[in-house]
Parts: C-alpha cells; sequence; structure tokens
C-alpha cells in the first residue's frame, strides 16, 4: 500500500512537470505567433509610409509643375505688358485679348486669365470676361501694389466675383515703362480642379490628399480630396504641427484627420519653392486588411498545434498514470528518472510531427476533392509545425541571453575564435573556406556568448556564399579612439542590398529563404542581442555580390 501511495505521488510530480512543460511550450507557440503577428503588422506599417511618401513626392511634383506653367505664362504676360507701355501702346484691347488667350490655351488647369489696370478693375480677359470687375479690395492685389518685388501671389482660397467659383487664385506684378504700378495679371484655378487631380491618385477607398498653405500662411487648407467642404480653415492636429516644426522639409506620421476622425498614415512635404504643402494619408484601415487575413491563418495554425499538444499531453498522462502504478519501486531508481527525462523530452516533439505527418495525409488523400484554400491551409500547417519545431530551440537561444545577470569576465578572442573554427571545421572543410585574422584582442564579455556570437556570424558566411567561389573569410581588430575594440568580420559571398541593412538584424527575418532554407532567422538579431549585452554595437557593410563585412564594438579588458 505504501508503495502504492509512493507511486501515485510520483506520478503526481510527473504529472504536474509534463503540465508545466505542455503550458511552455504551448505559450512559446502562442508568443511565436504574436511576434510573426507583430512583426507582420510593422511590415505593413512601413508599407503604408512609404507608399504614402512616393505618393506625396509625386503629388508635389505634379503640383510644382503645374504652379511653374502658370507662373511661366503670367511673367510672359507681365513682360509683355512692360513691352506694351514702353513702345506707348494700351493693353485695353482686341490684341492683347488674342495674346492671353494663346496663353491661356496651354493652361488646362486656369479658369481665365486677365489684366487689372491700377485701380484693380479689370480690363483685359483671355475669355472675354469680368470686364470691369473691381478686385483692388483683394489681399494679392494689395499685396503687388503695396510690395514692387513681392514675386508670385498665391491667394488664400477665394469664392471668385466673376465666375463665383472657389477658386486659389496665381497673381504676378504688371508695371509700367518706369516701373511704377500699372496693375496685375492673374489666373484663378478651381478648388475642384485640383480635388480631381487628387482623385486620380491611389490611396486607398479612405485615403486622403490635402493641400495646405505652409507655417506663413497657418496651415490653410487649399484643397482636399475626398471633399470636405472645409477650405480655407486653419485647423490641423498637435502632431502635425510639432512634427513640421521639427523637420520643415517633409516627414511621415500617424493621427485622426479632423475632417472624418479616420486614422491615418500620414507623409507631408513641401511643394518646390512655394508656401505649399502636399498631405497624403493612408487610412489604417485600409491597409490592415491584409494583415488581419494572415493574423487569421497564424491564429488557426497556432490553435491547431495547441490543440493537438494538449490531446497528446492528456493521452500521455493517461499512459504515465497506468506505468507509474504497474511499476515496482526499483524501476523507478534514478537511472530510470533519467530515461523518463530523455523519453519525455523526445515525446514533446511528437504533436509537432503529428500536425505534418496527418496534415500530408490528408494532403495525399483528399488533395484536389477539396477546394484550392483547403489545400493551401493544409500546406500552411505542414510547414507550420515543421518551423515551429526548428524555431523553439534558437528561440530559446536568443531569450537566455538576457535571462540572467550579466557576469563579464576577460574573455580572449583568439581562444574563442579557435573553438568555433573546431566546432565548424567539417563545413569549413567541406565549403573549402579559408579563415585568415589578426591577433585578437581580450575584452569584457562571457566566453559562451562570445562564441554563439562568432559561431552565428562564421555559419552566416558559409551559408551565404557564392556558388562559384570557395568562402574566404577575414577577421579583424582595431582599437578605435574611444577606447572600444572594433571587430569586422568579412566573407566574399552574395552581398546585401542596403536596403536590408536594418531587416537582417530583426528576429525571424530571413532575406533569401527561397535560395537559402533551413535557417529560422534568429542568428543575427542574436547577434545583436549579444552585443547589446556586452555593451556594445552591430552594424552591417555590404553591396551585392561584393561580399558582407559585420562590425561589431567590445569594452577591452583592462591591460588588454
Amino acid at each position: 500500500m505504501a508503495s502504492v501511495a509512493m507511486d501515485y505521488n510520483r506520478f503526481k510530480a510527473s504529472r504536474w512537470r509534463l503540465v508545466a512543460l505542455l503550458l511552455f511550450v504551448n505559450a512559446s507557440v502562442l508568443g511565436l505567433a504574436w511576434i510573426s503577428l507583430d512583426a507582420s503588422y510593422r511590415q505593413y506599417q512601413d508599407r503604408a509610409a512609404v507608399s504614402s511618401r512616393n505618393t506625396n513626392r509625386l503629388v508635389s511634383q505634379s503640383i510644382a509643375g503645374d504652379i511653374g506653367q502658370i507662373d511661366l505664362a503670367l511673367r510672359s504676360a507681365s513682360d509683355e505688358v512692360t513691352r506694351v507701355y514702353r513702345s506707348g501702346g494700351a493693353i485695353a484691347g482686341p490684341e492683347m485679348t488674342g495674346f492671353l488667350a494663346r496663353l491661356q490655351s496651354r493652361l488646362k488647369m486656369a479658369d481665365g486669365l486677365r489684366f487689372t489696370n491700377a485701380a484693380g478693375v479689370v480690363i483685359a480677359s483671355a475669355d472675354m470676361s469680368g470686364y470691369g470687375t473691381d478686385i483692388g479690395d483683394r489681399e494679392y492685389f494689395l499685396a503687388h501694389r503695396d510690395n514692387p518685388g513681392f514675386g508670385l501671389a498665391i491667394s488664400p482660397p477665394t469664392l471668385g466675383r466673376i465666375s463665383n467659383k472657389w477658386v486659389l487664385i496665381f497673381a504676378r506684378r504688371l508695371e509700367y515703362a518706369d516701373g511704377s504700378f500699372a496693375g496685375i495679371v492673374f489666373a484663378p484655378v478651381t478648388i475642384s480642379w485640383f480635388e480631381q487631380k487628387f482623385n486620380n491618385l491611389e490611396v486607398g477607398p479612405q485615403g486622403t490628399v490635402v493641400m495646405r498653405g505652409d507655417a506663413s500662411r497657418n496651415f490653410d487648407l487649399l484643397a482636399r480630396f475626398p471633399h470636405a467642404g472645409y477650405v480655407g480653415q486653419t485647423t490641423v492636429s498637435n502632431t502635425f504641427r510639432e512634427r513640421i516644426t521639427a523637420n520643415p522639409q517633409g516627414g511621415t506620421y500617424e493621427a485622426s484627420a479632423g475632417a472624418d476622425n479616420i486614422r491615418r498614415t500620414f507623409s507631408y512635404q513641401p511643394i518646390a519653392n512655394y508656401p505649399l504643402i502636399t498631405l497624403v494619408g493612408m487610412a489604417t484601415e485600409d491597409y490592415l486588411g491584409e494583415w488581419r487575413k494572415e493574423g487569421i491563418k497564424v491564429i488557426v495554425l497556432a490553435g491547431a498545434f495547441i490543440i493537438v499538444t494538449t490531446l497528446g499531453g492528456f493521452g500521455m498522462l493517461r499512459s504515465w498514470r497506468t506505468l507509474e502504478l504497474q511499476t515496482d519501486e526499483l524501476a523507478r531508481s534514478n537511472a530510470d528518472l533519467e530515461q523518463f527525462a530523455y523519453v519525455a523530452s523526445h515525446d514533446l516533439q511528437t504533436p509537432l510531427r503529428n500536425i505534418a505527418s496527418y496534415a500530408q495525409l490528408l494532403a495525399r488523400r483528399y488533395e484536389g476533392r477539396l477546394d484550392k484554400d483547403a489545400d493551401e491551409f493544409i500546406g500552411y500547417i505542414v510547414g507550420g509545425a515543421k518551423h515551429m519545431s526548428s524555431m523553439i530551440p534558437d528561440l530559446l537561444d536568443y531569450a537566455r541571453v538576457s535571462r540572467s545577470p550579466p557576469e563579464f569576465v576577460p574573455v580572449d578572442l583568439n581562444a574563442v575564435v579557435k573553438s568555433v573554427l573546431t566546432n565548424l571545421g567539417p563545413d569549413l572543410q567541406a565549403s573549402g573556406a579559408t579563415v585568415t585574422m589578426d591577433a585578437l584582442p581580450v575584452v569584457l564579455a562571457e566566453a559562451r556568448q562570445a562564441e554563439s556570437l562568432f559561431q552565428n556570424l562564421l555559419e552566416n558566411a558559409l551559408i551565404y556564399r557564392k556558388p562559384d567561389a570557395p568562402p574566404q573569410i577575414e577577421i579583424k581588430a582595431t582599437l578605435e579612439p574611444k577606447g572600444l575594440w572594433l571587430i569586422s568580420v568579412r566573407d566574399n559571398g552574395i552581398g546585401i542590398e542596403p536596403a536590408y541593412f536594418e531587416k537582417i538584424f530583426v528576429i525571424f527575418q530571413r532575406l533569401e529563404p527561397a535560395r537559402f532554407p533551413g535557417g529560422t532567422g534568429i542568428g543575427l538579431a542574436l547577434c545583436r542581442r549579444i552585443v547589446h549585452r556586452f555593451g556594445g554595437s552591430i552594424w552591417v557593410e555590404s553591396e551585392p555580390q561584393k561580399g558582407t563585412t559585420f562590425n561589431f564594438t567590445l569594452r577591452p579588458s583592462t591591460g588588454s
């Protein structure tokens, strides 16, 4: 009876150990799913920001070109008026009307082209409209009347007295032969013309394109798509005001627009040398649609894994209880416990293999009999189970780096690299690699993690080598002026595009998984974490097909 009680107590301990292990494994899967979704979420945000910036650059350049055409026509008209006055002629006549009509025919965006006299009364018009209209009180007219060198004037949104439309007025000064004020030449462009231009851009169902004045105009709203009926208002978000104050040349931020309260990723950019700004906003709801679909797939896979592991765990518990109750006290010696631990760790991989095996059976038996999505989902389950099986140990290594308090001691990097070269001996020989190194310093580090750092960097050089050239690896050390050791690991491999210099250090990111399968995307992220733990920094220098150099800094040991 006592023996049975002892067996039961041992079973309870084993049961709780298994439960703890199952919880840990399932929590790891959930953690991996969360990390994957979070990384994907950030990627979609980055794509939206890039798309917003690129679209904004296009619209800004396009508007700058349109304004340049308008200004060129206004300058031509101004020069013609000066010529006429110098020759003793008059600008109110059919010849000048024809001249204006020819200029306007090149300005598809302009809703007219007109002259005023010095009092602000329209005296010439390309389309024969607006004669006698008085605009002498308009801000753009007064600016030219009172400031001879004002240049191109761009009005606030104005309800035109001739067209009765909301327009922006572009105006330049006219002068008599003696340089005195003779009036203005101006071209109105309707707000709706800008909004129609914005409508042709791909910004998503809930995206927006906005043109505002700059800070000198208090950010007055000039045009907006979709139209919101707020032209002229100067209310902007605090986020936008802070960003443009800090970086007036352009930037990206996320905020809710006041006009419709939709959350968007905005980019802003000045329009050439004009007092205008364009903003392009990509709605969060639009660009996260695909991410949500991916999230559903990840959740389904993670849920399937957890269900299978849980059911497998319960099956193991039932088997263990029967075994525990039937085995006598001698069969539960320390040797048996060690063997049991080995079996347990081995059997924990069974649920993952079961997922892949049963999914492959489903694929063979039902491929083509279900719909295309079902075949695809089964493929996801197989690939996900295999990938998770290889990722869990690497993720544990990544987590262990900062798990315990640092215990830095003097570490001879020569001994570390020698140990790594011994470990990689078969791979180095098989690839025909050669490794050359300087005399390396003694640094403050942890020997085991320093070895992991060099192991990952050298393995990376072997994996991403050129197919037609044996790897050549150089390890150098330089003492920097600030007292840190700069360690460089250089190879002659396939290289890396500059756009991916930062991405390669992000956990689970792999640049060419199809060409170089088998990795988990954790190695370089682990290197960065180790170097940061040692108090240094790590970065990469590379060109495609010209090799890669990983540089990192370490603190010297006293007297090294």
